[in-house]
């Protein structure tokens, strides 16, 4: 294992951008991330080709909300309203990439928006997503996007949600595992980064104590400005889990993927609202 692997940093982040807000706050947390790490970013708009034949049908109808009168919906319209939305995404992309002082690229592929995700997370080592994309109600529910980057891609994935900021605490699991003390270590790292408040929930059956935990930072980093907190979980179940989560403010949640099934991960996304980081 490599020192940066060690210290569980990424070195190419990718984030999905559709002009969503959710997605802008992906695309807003992947920048800061890129930019504590010195990570490169790249950026993907993908033109849905369901969308294109869905146009294509003769009863597909553009409602002009708010307005009661709707259009014939082309394939042809279709397309121009796919580039105008991908020129919106880069711009937004590029502004908030020079802000934050992160090298960049940005692309825009065709296809099926979960297949072609899938295709570009092979060569990024976290994936930045947004926790659902154009929602049409005021209760947010998990996109098809989010869930199928966070069950089916092995890398890291981070799922955040509109007008949501990566902020202390960050809570991290540790059960003394290789795969968690990656995960402990970038959370250490984030910590530094967003005021110094770590919380680490600890499963009722591991063997480390909280002096170990402190040796196995000690090895990486400079705890003189953290602030630790550490909490036992009732048992290493996801609902426990989820209960601990829900009873503190909680920043950033960071997960090793190791240990949890991965319909538990299903069930972590719905039950907590915070950002998620599922380390891979």
């Amino acid at each position: 294992m490599s020192k940066q692997e060690q210290e569980g940093a990424f070195q190419r982040i990718l984030v999905a951008v559709d002009a969503s807000r959710h997605s802008l706050a992906a695309l807003q947390a992947a920048a800061e991330l890129a930019s504590s790490l010195e990570a490169e970013l790249h950026g993907v708009f993908v033109e849905d080709v369901n969308l294109l034949r869905i146009a294509a049908l003769p009863m597909a109808r553009e409602l002009r909300f708010p307005f009661t009168t709707h259009a014939r919906m082309t394939p042809r319209r279709m397309r121009r309203q796919l580039r105008a939305q991908a020129h919106q995404a880069r711009e937004a992309f590029s502004a908030i990439c020079r802000k934050c002082q992160v090298e960049w690229t940005f692309r825009v592929v065709r296809g099926s928006v979960s297949s072609k995700l899938l295709e570009e997370a092979a060569e990024a080592d976290l994936i930045c997503v947004g926790r659902a994309s154009r929602p049409v109600m005021q209760r947010t529910k998990m996109g098809s996007t989010a869930r199928a980057a966070a069950t089916e891609i092995q890398q890291s994935v981070l799922v955040i949600s509109q007008d949501t900021r990566i902020t202390a605490p960050i809570v991290v699991i540790d059960d003394g595992s290789n795969e968690s003390a990656r995960a402990l270590l970038l959370a250490a790292r984030l910590a530094l980064e967003t005021g110094g408040f770590l919380s680490i929930l600890v499963p009722p059956d591991t063997s480390s104590t909280p002096e170990d935990l402190q040796r196995r930072l000690d090895k990486h980093l400079d705890r003189e400005n953290l602030l630790i907190q550490y909490r036992e979980l009732a048992s290493f179940h996801v609902t426990s889990i989820i209960r601990s989560v829900q009873d503190e403010t909680c920043g950033l949640l960071i997960v090793s993927r190791a240990t949890l099934e991965r319909e538990e991960i299903g069930r972590l996304l719905d039950g907590v609202a915070c950002p998620i980081l599922l380390m891979g």
